[in-house]
């Protein structure tokens, strides 16, 4: 499986090199934008999914995606990734290589990443598939496209996500663990966790960590505040050292000693077992899956407002059903 902390794919820095569709310059790759048109209107349900699970995890690598969702291709050739970069949906990346021979082509570089555009907003093109509003809300630019981690980062938390979904868990990456999320209080703010882990009793807030600077302490306060609304009292706090050397793990260690339900963790340690150096090795027991009727709720206030008496005999669209973006 791709190994996003190896060493190799990271000498000269933390960031990929990515292609970015506003540049004005078109690789010979890229498919005509007519008929990739065509064609991701046909497999839209699939697009919304890639993009979806692009949005969430902010860079995602192909394979990664695959995993992810076995529905969509493992191979970064694919006829999907290629016309949705022809489109402008997404921006590819490689990582660069010390020897400054590097290849531009999905494929034929070590690995192939996605992300959303960051330098232009991708809702005129949704609209053009014929994407239902509430679809562009859900994969517009939200509160992550300004303010991006290290592409390491973020690839090592979806092997993360992918890793826990292996041992049971659901899993949501940061767009959809925000605080005010998790305590169900909008003046929490949009902050959270890299990974949140969801089970049947519990869930598991996993943070990546690769150095100790000053505002370490702070995510340790807030993360405190957090844990003390009364939606968190089921939740833990897994703090996973992603920097090279075993000191930060050390300093992680004795941050969470002095805290009840937060946890320290060495990475490779955490993505093959979760298990963190207390010997916190939580269960998912059988997580609840999407609910369907999810809309039903707020359907039904909408249409008291106009004097109506339900929702009896009303026929909810198939594209309200989250199993259409998220599984």
């Amino acid at each position: 499986m791709f190994d996003p902390s190896d060493d190799k794919y990271w000498a000269m820095g933390s960031q990929l090199n990515w292609w970015d569709s506003t540049l004005g310059y078109r690789p010979a790759w890229l498919t005509d934008p007519t008929q990739a048109r065509q064609r991701l209107q046909r497999r839209l349900p699939l697009v919304l999914r890639a993009l979806a699970l692009i949005h969430e995890h902010r860079t995602v690598e192909t394979s990664q995606l695959h995993a992810l969702d076995p529905q969509l291709p493992a191979n970064p050739r694919a006829l999907l990734y290629m016309d949705m970069a022809s489109m402008g949906l997404v921006d590819v990346g490689y990582p660069l290589s010390i020897t400054g021979r590097a290849s531009g082509t999905p494929g034929y570089t070590p690995f192939t990443a996605w992300r959303l555009p960051i330098h232009t907003t991708i809702e005129p093109v949704l609209d053009q598939l014929g994407c239902t509003p509430m679809q562009v809300a859900a994969i517009g630019p939200g509160p992550l496209r300004g303010a991006r981690q290290y592409d390491r980062h973020n690839l090592m938390c979806a092997t993360l996500s992918i890793t826990a979904r292996q041992h049971g868990w659901r899993t949501v990456g940061e767009l959809y663990g925000r605080f005010s999320l998790l305590t169900g209080d909008p003046l929490a703010g949009h902050g959270g966790p890299d990974v949140t882990l969801i089970g049947e009793h519990m869930r598991v807030c996993v943070e990546l960590t690769a150095s100790a600077n000053f505002s370490l302490a702070s995510k340790f306060s807030r993360w405190d505040r957090m844990l003390a609304y009364e939606a968190c009292a089921d939740t833990h706090v897994v703090w996973v050292n992603a920097a090279r050397t075993d000191s930060l793990l050390t300093q992680l260690e004795g941050l969470c000693r002095q805290r009840a339900r937060h946890h320290a963790a060495d990475w490779r340690v955490w993505r093959d077992r979760l298990e963190t150096v207390d010997g916190f090795t939580p269960s998912p027991g059988v997580p609840r899956r999407a609910d369907g009727g999810w809309a039903r709720g707020q359907l039904a206030r909408m249409v008291s407002a106009f004097g109506l008496d339900g929702l009896d005999g009303w026929r909810i669209p198939a594209m309200l059903d989250p199993g259409v973006l998220y599984d």
